[in-house]
């Protein structure tokens, strides 16, 4: 089965495990155990092993999960900015960091200039959400490539076929003996 066939189970689970840790409260459950990630990692490695007419190995799980991980944090990353610039907006967030900046003694007025000229700008919102994307799309990767390596452990009941390179050299049966040597007259 093909690496393309990969992509219809990486998208459904990678949208669905976004969309989860996108949502407020809902995405607390990450918190768990990375749950909504290692969930995508196994339900695409379910859908992929389901619709497989070969047993999938492990590393074909691992290579989906890390497929699922990324298209779950492009999601989640299109989801959850939004939901951020508006909270922001709304008086959260980074004007609450400028406020605890400003009351410790040691910061030097010319930084918290530079914060205050940057959090009007936005500049700040965008920092924190490139470097929250960066953070979030190794993670998620990561994780849910030990989600895709249970779910193919979990759900992959078959075993693969056995090869001559696959039966250790003690189990292989002798080589036919060498032919007789021709009768010369």
């Amino acid at each position: 089965m093909g690496e393309e066939r990969m992509l219809k189970p990486a998208v459904i689970g990678g949208v669905l495990l976004g969309i989860l840790s996108a949502l407020p409260f809902i995405a607390f459950f990450n918190c768990v155990c990375c749950a909504w990630v290692i969930g995508g990692g196994i339900l695409a490695s379910y859908l992929y092993v389901k619709d497989s007419p070969v047993p999938v190995t492990l590393g074909r799980g691992v290579v989906l999960g890390l497929l699922t991980g990324v298209i779950g944090a492009i999601v989640t990353a299109l989801f959850s900015t939004p939901l951020f610039l508006i909270a922001n907006r709304a008086g959260g967030g980074m004007s609450q960091l400028r406020q605890v900046l400003e009351q410790l003694p040691n910061v030097p007025p010319e930084t918290l200039g530079k914060l205050r000229a940057l959090s009007e700008k936005g500049g700040i919102d965008v920092f924190f959400i490139a470097i929250g994307f960066v953070f979030m799309l190794v993670t998620y990767s990561l994780v849910a490539m030990l989600g895709g390596a249970i779910g193919v452990a979990v759900f992959e009941k078959r075993k693969p076929a056995a090869g001559p390179s696959d039966i250790p050299a003690y189990q292989q049966p002798p080589p036919p003996p060498p032919p007789p040597p021709p009768d010369i007259p």
